[in-house]
């Protein structure tokens, strides 16, 4: 194997996520039990990134598919966070977007699971995905932060390193 040859036989999933902010509540996603990733746990709005597809126009697509929301007071990055993971032989970029709406709205249940508002302090013992448990804590104390993460997984799965820079 050459040295370049690391780099693209490596598989990389590039994916974008959404906390929806309004009036200080976040929207979060209970998963649907029956869903293959991370079933009946709390989560931003989001998914992959398709070929040829921008990062902002995936994050719009996904928030819209899966609410039905198209109308935005602002958006703007706030993480970038890799998930090596071999178990997949792969690895997933996310990058993560506040977004903020001018009226909460409720959003009807899907396949995808059911949509709660929440205050960011009453998250903290939710079971959720773990980059995003620690990213509100994170934002409930600094909503203007910028996060590098790094969640390292061994071949079952397991996480095996956690590193987080707050900018």
């Amino acid at each position: 194997m050459s040295d370049f040859s690391k780099y693209t036989d490596y598989k990389t999933v590039l994916s974008v996520n959404a906390l929806i902010w309004c009036d200080g509540k976040v929207l979060l996603l209970k998963r649907a039990k029956d869903k293959k990733v991370d079933p009946g746990v709390y989560s931003g709005v989001g998914g992959k990134v398709e070929p040829h597809e921008s990062f902002y126009d995936a994050l719009i697509r996904e928030i819209e598919e899966e609410t039905g929301l198209t109308e935005f007071e602002s958006i703007k990055p706030y993480s970038i966070t890799q998930h090596p993971y071999p178990p997949s032989d792969s690895e997933w970029v996310n990058i993560y977007f506040i977004v903020n709406i001018k009226k909460k709205v409720d959003i009807k249940p899907t396949d995808d699971g059911t949509f709660h508002w929440f205050n960011p302090k009453d998250t903290f013992d939710l079971p959720m995905v773990s980059d995003l448990k620690e990213y509100i804590k994170i934002l409930a104390e600094n909503p203007k932060a910028f996060i590098f993460g790094f969640f390292d997984h061994d071949k079952k799965g397991n996480l095996t390193e956690k590193t987080i820079k707050v900018l």
